[in-house]
């Protein structure tokens, strides 16, 4: 009877080790700042993944406790997110009318918000490029 109830447990903590989603993005891409409230957050930006695209990136927020440091030296940093939520990408854009700067919000999944961000991966890797 306890190993049933060992396994299920185990069950459990597997489920929600499996509900969270790593991403990784270079250091370059973070940006840390402090809100009106005095909570440490970090931006994160989304490159455009079309290099002819000239529109200003998306970007989300994170609380700072979230973003951890590789330890290896590397410049990448990294954040688990819940794998069934959603965030709230924000996009400055310049309105033609008035000529002031407005913000644009959508949400996505976290699934694709992961492959958003990581979409570097996809591209080919040059030789010889520094």
């Amino acid at each position: 009877m306890e190993n049933q109830e060992y396994q299920e447990v185990t069950q459990e903590n597997e489920q929600k080790a499996a509900e969270t989603l790593e991403i990784k993005f270079s250091r370059k891409l973070a940006r840390p700042f402090t809100t009106k409230g005095g909570k440490d957050m970090v931006s994160i930006s989304i490159p455009n993944q079309d290099p002819n695209d000239k529109t200003p990136w998306e970007e989300f927020v994170l609380p700072v406790q979230m973003v951890h440091s590789d330890h290896y030296g590397s410049k990448t940093l990294w954040a688990k997110i819940p794998a069934d939520g959603v965030t709230t990408l924000t996009r400055s854009i310049k309105s033609e009318e008035t000529g002031n700067w407005e913000k644009k919000e959508r949400v996505v999944g976290n699934k694709i918000l992961k492959s958003m961000v990581e979409a570097y991966k996809l591209k080919p890797k040059t030789q010889g490029a520094r």
